[in-house]
């Protein structure tokens, strides 16, 4: 019940915040066409082509967060967790945040097809991946792995840091905690919500050897 208040707290906040960002999103975003119509040279256009896709994963969240508390279930599809994985790197591979952090990918191509919303299934695992390279203090290694087990599909994200405090283990999850002298304590409790709408359970652990495993569970799609 508390956790529901402090997510319907936040919705109210976030449909502020989405009106608020709406206009100068809208300019920057005609600004970018009209630069990805010049001539530019490869890296340029490339660059370019990078943050139009961000801008209309922004314009995406935006949308969303504008509905936080009841998370819209319209595009939900069967997806490719390779491939979902693949483009998610390919969004944050030139963070400044991932350069000395070596990911390691193993998601079979052969696993089921999962169950969601393919923007927001994104989201999720760019937080936790750049959470993960906030962790690691931009260096160290991530290992992105995925089974399928008692009717769902479990992807795992184990990185080489520090580890999570044991007091902050059952609140990370909560709107607006945080433990980064500059965030927002958003992006994990709004991951939270996504996947449990989709039918799904997100959980976190510190592994033996140091570092923790984010697991996100999905349902997945049996034909």
């Amino acid at each position: 019940m508390m956790h529901s208040e402090k997510l319907s707290a936040l919705a109210r906040i976030s449909a502020g915040v989405a009106h608020e960002i709406g206009n100068p999103l809208t300019s920057i975003s005609s600004y970018i066409q009209i630069l990805r119509e010049m001539d530019f040279d490869e890296f340029t256009k490339e660059s370019l082509d990078t943050i139009a896709k961000h801008i209309n994963r922004i314009t995406d969240i935006v949308r969303q967060m504008s509905g936080f508390s009841k998370t819209a279930l319209a595009d939900m599809k069967s997806h490719n967790l390779h491939e979902l994985v693949a483009l998610t790197l390919d969004l944050v591979k030139y963070d400044k945040r991932m350069k000395n952090i070596k990911v390691n990918v193993s998601v079979p191509d052969s696993l089921p097809m999962v169950s969601g919303d393919e923007t927001q299934l994104i989201q999720v695992f760019m937080n936790i991946i750049l959470n993960a390279a906030d962790a690691m203090q931009d260096r160290g290694s991530l290992d992105i792995s995925a089974a399928q087990t008692n009717g769902m599909v479990d992807i795992y994200f184990s990185d080489s840091g520090p580890g999570i405090p044991e007091e902050n283990l059952k609140r990370i999850f909560d709107p607006f905690f945080t433990t980064k002298e500059k965030g927002t304590g958003l992006g994990l409790a709004v991951s939270y919500s996504i996947i449990k709408s989709f039918e799904g359970d997100i959980a976190a652990e510190n592994r033996p050897e140091g570092g923790t495993i984010f697991k996100v569970r999905l349902p997945y799609n049996e034909t």
